[in-house]
C-alpha cells in the first residue's frame, strides 16, 4: 500500500466588516523575539548568519506567504510537529536590525488553545516567545547550513530575557452564527438600498452598523441623496406619501421573507457544513497520521543523507589533498623523466660515438690480425732460413778451420769451433796454436772477401759471422 499526502491551501475569506481583519484572529503579537549577539539561557548562540540564511531562503518566503509557520503554547517534543490542533499563533513577518535584534509579528488565532491563551492574557499573563527548529550544533553555535526553521512558540521563561512581544487584542466576533447573520443583513441592505426612501429608516438601519464600515457609508450616501431631494420638493402629495408608505411596508415584508428564507438556507448550510466538517476532520486526522509518518521517514532519510553528505565532504577534501600531493609528485617525476631523457640522449650520442670507434677498432684489429698473420708466415720462413744459414755457417766454419789449420800445420783437433765461435775467438785459437812441426803459426791474413751477414736479431750479433 502506497502512502500519500495532500497539501491544500485554505484561505480564510471571513473578515470583519469594520476592520477587514479575518474574524478568526483575536489578537496580534509584535516585538523582539531573539538577540543574535548574545548567548541564550540554554547556552546556545543563534548568530546573525543563521537568521539571514533563514530570511533569504525560499522556504521562509513560501511559509510566510502561506501562513505555514504555526506556533504552539509551549515547545512540542518534535520540532517538526504537525499536530495543529494545539496551534495558537501564526507568524506573519520577521526581520533583523543592524544590532542583531530580531523582531517578529504573529496573529493569535481563535483555536481552543488560542482561546486559552487569550484567557491567560486577560488574567494578566505575559507570554514570552521562543524559536523552534532543528540543526547541527558546532561549539555551542547553531550551524546555519543545517538549521531548519519551523517558527516560534509561546512559552514562559523564554531563553532570551527580552523576548516578550506586545499583545494587541482585536475587537471581532468569533461566533460563526453571528458573523453569518451579519453578512446576510449586509447583503440585503446592499441589494435594496436604492428602494429605501426614508431618512428616518436609514437612521434606524445605520445605528446597527459601525461608522467605519462600508455598509454605514453606503447608507449615508443614500441618506444624503434623499436629503437633497427633500429640499427641492418641500410639498408632497398625501396620496404619494400613502403610496410611499405602502411601498416601504411591502419592502419590509419582503425583507422579512428574505430573512426567513436566508435563515432556512443558513440552517441547511449549517447542517451540511457540520457533516462536511466531520468528514473533513476524519480526513484531516488520516492525513495527519500519514503525514506524520511520512515526515518521520523523511527526517530519518534527511539525517542519514546529511550524515552521508558530511562523510562525502570529508572524503572529497581528503581526495583533493591527495590529488594535490599526487600532482606535486607527478611534477617532480616529470622533471626527473625530462632530465633522464636529456641524459639518455647524451648517453645515446656517446654510445653512437663508441660504436663508431668500435667499428674503427674492429677494422683496425682485422687489419692488424691480417698483418700479424702475414708477419707470422714471414717469421716462419725467416726462422727456417736462419736454421739453414746456421747449419751452413757451422759447416763453413768447420771447413775453414780445417783448411786453415792444415795450411798452418795446426792440429784441427785442438780447435773447438761451434756456430757461436766468433772470428776474433777463432783467430786467437789459431794464433795460439802451433804447427805440427812445432813452429809458430803465421799471422792472420785478412780475408779476401766477407761472407754476407744473416740478420737474426733474436739469436745473433754481427760479430758472430766468420770471415774468410
Amino acid at each position: 500500500m502506497r502512502d500519500f499526502s495532500v497539501n491544500v491551501q485554505i484561505k480564510n475569506k471571513s473578515v470583519n466588516a469594520d476592520t477587514g481583519i479575518p474574524t478568526t484572529i483575536i489578537g496580534t503579537y509584535s516585538g523582539e523575539v531573539l538577540d543574535a549577539r548574545i548567548t541564550n539561557n540554554n547556552g546556545l548562540d543563534i548568530t546573525d548568519e543563521v537568521i539571514h540564511t533563514v530570511l533569504e531562503s525560499d522556504d521562509y518566503k513560501q511559509g510566510i506567504e502561506n501562513g505555514w509557520f504555526i506556533g504552539f503554547l509551549g515547545h512540542p517534543e518534535d520540532p517538526n510537529c504537525m499536530d495543529f490542533k494545539n496551534g495558537c499563533i501564526v507568524m506573519t513577518d520577521m526581520s533583523i536590525d543592524d544590532n542583531g535584534k530580531v523582531y517578529g509579528e504573529f496573529n493569535l488565532v481563535g483555536t481552543p488553545v488560542g482561546q486559552i491563551v487569550k484567557t491567560f492574557i486577560d488574567a494578566g499573563v505575559k507570554f514570552g516567545i521562543s524559536i523552534r527548529g532543528a540543526g547541527d550544533i558546532v561549539d555551542n553555535s547553531v550551524d546555519p547550513e543545517t538549521f531548519v526553521f519551523r517558527g516560534y512558540d509561546l512559552v514562559s521563561f523564554p531563553a532570551y530575557p527580552e523576548s516578550i512581544p506586545k499583545f494587541t487584542a482585536i475587537a471581532a466576533s468569533t461566533n460563526t452564527d453571528d458573523r453569518k447573520k451579519y453578512q446576510s443583513v449586509c447583503k440585503v441592505v446592499r441589494d435594496n438600498i436604492s428602494a429605501i426612501t426614508s431618512s428616518t429608516a436609514i437612521d434606524v438601519i445605520q445605528s446597527q452598523f459601525a461608522k467605519q464600515s462600508d455598509t454605514y457609508k453606503m447608507l449615508q450616501t443614500q441618506k444624503d441623496k434623499l436629503t437633497a431631494s427633500t429640499e427641492t420638493t418641500s410639498d408632497i402629495d398625501p396620496e404619494f406619501a400613502k403610496e410611499k408608505i405602502q411601498a416601504m411596508t411591502d419592502l419590509c415584508i419582503r425583507l422579512m421573507e428574505s430573512t426567513k428564507t436566508l435563515s432556512q438556507e443558513k440552517d441547511k448550510m449549517m447542517h451540511n457544513h457540520a457533516k462536511e466538517t466531520i468528514s473533513a476532520s476524519r480526513k484531516i486526522r488520516t492525513l495527519k497520521r500519514i503525514t506524520s509518518s511520512q515526515m518521520c521517514d523523511i527526517m530519518g532519510q534527511l539525517k542519514s543523507e546529511q550524515s552521508d553528505y558530511t562523510a562525502l565532504q570529508k572524503e572529497n577534501k581528503r581526495i583533493k589533498t591527495q590529488l594535490s600531493d599526487v600532482k606535486k609528485k607527478n611534477l617532480i617525476y616529470k622533471q626527473r623523466v625530462e632530465a633522464s631523457a636529456d641524459e639518455l640522449q647524451e648517453k645515446q650520442k656517446i654510445i653512437a660515438s663508441l660504436k663508431s670507434q668500435m667499428r674503427e677498432t674492429v677494422t683496425a684489429s682485422t687489419d692488424l690480425e691480417t698483418r700479424t698473420s702475414n708477419l707470422d708466415e714471414t717469421n716462419r720462413k725467416l726462422r727456417s732460413e736462419l736454421r739453414t744459414c746456421k747449419q751452413t755457417l757451422q759447416s763453413f766454419q768447420a771447413a775453414y778451420a780445417d783448411i786453415y789449420a792444415s795450411a798452418l800445420g795446426v792440429n784441427p783437433g785442438s780447435l773447438s769451433i761451434t756456430a757461436s765461435t766468433t772470428v776474433d775467438d777463432l783467430q786467437k785459437m789459431v794464433n795460439s796454436a802451433t804447427s805440427t812441426s812445432n813452429m809458430a803459426t803465421a799471422d792472420m791474413v785478412e780475408p779476401l772477401y766477407i761472407i754476407d751477414e744473416c740478420d737474426d736479431t733474436d739469436d745473433y750479433e754481427t760479430n758472430d759471422l766468420v770471415t774468410m
